[in-house]
């Protein structure tokens, strides 16, 4: 299981002073009777509110209903997890590791200290509890936005910033604690103590092949069938049983995150030998080794694409063109396939872009930033592609009819109509009839899309309708008309085939005559 620290401590920003602070949605079943994945938080010290939602807080054996306005503070060495029944909604939880000895001095830094993180643990306990009125909640997740921002906006004097507002969140909760619950029931201080003292040690030293409890109770000149009954009795299971399942769950993760070979994986999990490894793995994880760590990485490959897939889309949505091109080439790189990065990429990011243009959410400069950054995108998929045999969804000639020289509307319709993964012939400005039917023949359109700004060049659009009739295409070639003076009336009227009223409702009309 990872170790958050470890995961602090390679934040740049953070120096040598670990600090991290995220939001997350429980979503873990919790069935009757089922084996827990706990998480320990080592040196750190950690801070849990629960915002939304409700569920059980799993300590290491014991079960505690928990819901929104509970606050959690765990002393290091605390292994635990949240869950929520499999009928129950996802609880949302703000959770906050740090390190007191990075942020603070003296006794407050000492866990033997009474004053330890200010007091919070002063009768001696490993947890503490508190159940926040929604003022006090109101408080304290303002102070957990103070620290985002400080730890992601840096400003001068940002370290004595966050210690501050540190100090400020452990005295609020520390006011709140429930003296009478926030210890778990039937368990003394000195038991907690000597059992996470011993997971600690587990957690340290679990590729120690030679770890046992015998060892740790020489050590520590204990018992070893008392520290066998109180690890049991707090953990629900056997010392044997604990560090087998710990040896496995690092095993799980050296497999999909490294390349070691599994004589490595069983060496560095303090493991006997491969046999009794693959033995114990499929009894464990259902799959051997190497089928496991197929089977993440193909998982984990398809995240990281839907990952950059939406990250195109929402980065095109913006106008980001480099970005695009940048992150259209990562998912090539990822093996995806060049129709997949176009379809839930770059055209689902258009797509959202002429919904919000039609609803008058984005102007034309939105639109114009957006097709940008999809024709810089498509720019590298195209030899991709071509090679993979992909089509578009249709072809459509486009232009503004003779004698009129405007652009700007056609243009728009154009980039919208290629965001719809159509292939557009973009004739220009001041066509004439027979240029229309002449290209609708050439390249195969099935669409004519002709646009006007002037009243006096309307007439010019019922001239290409009659100019693909006589041309004997008028039953394979659909006609589209727009422009400011165009109405339903007037398509009615010349026998054209469709008018829309905006560039993003033409774009869907030539999808539909297309198929």
């Amino acid at each position: 299981m990872e170790n958050p620290c470890t995961r602090l401590k390679k934040e740049e920003l953070l120096r040598d002073l670990p600090l991290y602070q995220d939001t997350f949605l429980c979503r873990n079943a919790y069935p009757e009777g089922a084996s827990y994945d706990l998480l320990c938080t080592y040196e750190c010290v950690e801070i849990d509110l629960i915002v939304s939602g409700s569920g059980i807080h799993q300590i290491a054996n014991q079960s505690i209903p928990c819901t929104a306005g509970d606050i959690y503070v765990l002393h290091p060495d605390v292994p635990h997890g949240f869950f929520v029944k499999e009928s129950g909604e996802a609880m949302e939880i703000r959770r906050l590791f740090f390190d007191p000895v990075g942020w603070f001095g003296g006794d407050v830094t000492d866990p033997e200290s009474s004053r330890f993180c200010y007091g919070i643990f002063s009768d001696g306990s490993m947890i503490a509890y508190a159940m926040l009125n929604t003022k006090t909640q109101n408080e304290v997740v303002s102070l957990y936005d103070r620290i985002q921002t400080e730890l992601y906006d840096p400003k001068p004097e940002w370290q004595d910033s966050l210690r501050a507002y540190l100090t400020l969140l452990l005295i609020t909760v520390g006011r709140y604690v429930n003296r009478a619950i926030k210890n778990l029931p039937g368990f003394s201080p000195k038991e907690w103590k000597t059992v996470f003292a011993i997971l600690g040690r587990i957690h340290e030293s679990f590729g120690d092949p030679e770890l046992t409890l015998e060892l740790i109770a020489k050590e520590s000149y204990s018992s070893p069938s008392k520290l066998s009954r109180t690890f049991k009795k707090i953990t629900g299971r056997t010392f044997t049983e604990y560090l087998k399942d710990v040896r496995l769950k690092r095993a799980c993760e050296l497999l999909r995150d490294t390349e070691l070979n599994v004589d490595e994986v069983v060496c560095a999990c303090g493991l006997r030998d491969v046999p009794s490894f693959y033995h114990s793995f499929h009894s464990y994880a259902g799959m051997t080794p190497n089928q496991y760590r197929n089977t993440y990485n193909n998982t984990n490959k398809e995240k990281k694409i839907m990952i950059i897939l939406s990250e195109i889309s929402e980065n095109l949505q913006r106008g980001k063109a480099k970005l695009v091109k940048e992150m259209v080439e990562q998912a090539l790189a990822e093996g995806c396939d060049p129709e997949k990065i176009l379809n839930e990429g770059l055209l689902s990011g258009m797509n959202v872009v002429g919904e919000k243009f039609k609803n008058n959410e984005v102007y034309v400069p939105e639109v114009l930033v957006a097709a940008r950054a999809m024709n810089m995108g498509v720019s590298v998929l195209k030899p991709h592609l071509a090679a993979s045999g992909v089509k578009a969804t249709g072809k459509v000639c486009i232009g503004t009819v003779q004698g009129d020289l405007h652009d700007i509307g056609k243009n728009l319709v154009k980039m919208m109509m290629e965001g719809k993964g159509l292939e557009v012939v973009d004739l220009g400005t001041d066509v004439s009839p027979e240029a229309f039917v002449q290209t609708a023949i050439e390249q195969n359109c099935q669409v004519i899309c002709c646009s006007a700004l002037l009243t006096t060049t309307m007439s010019v659009m019922a001239d290409v309708v009659k100019a693909a009739e006589a041309a004997g295409i008028r039953d394979k070639v659909k006609i589209m008309i727009g422009g400011a003076p165009i109405n339903q009336a007037f398509c009615d009227s010349i026998g054209a085939d469709r008018y829309t009223v905006d560039a993003a409702s033409a774009a869907d009309a030539a999808v539909e005559l297309c198929k």
